[in-house]
């Protein structure tokens, strides 16, 4: 479980890692009408951060006797 926990943690310095550098104009890029931009997908990510947070919250909350 540790092990897992820290390779979550390090999600963020991947992105930030992975984006360092790019103009706004690359961010925004999108190949092609029905493909998202890069802009788009750490929005996504973002989203999903919220509602996974929320979730994890929830479940640990819970009673485990059951």
């Amino acid at each position: 479980m540790k092990g897992l926990i820290e390779e979550y943690a390090c999600g963020y310095s991947m992105l930030r890692e992975s984006i360092e550098g790019l103009a706004e104009e690359e961010l925004r890029f999108k190949p092609s009408l029905d493909k998202w931009s890069i802009h788009q997908i750490l929005i996504h990510i973002a989203d999903s951060e919220l509602v996974s947070t929320q979730r994890l919250k929830k479940v640990l909350a819970e009673d485990s006797r059951y």
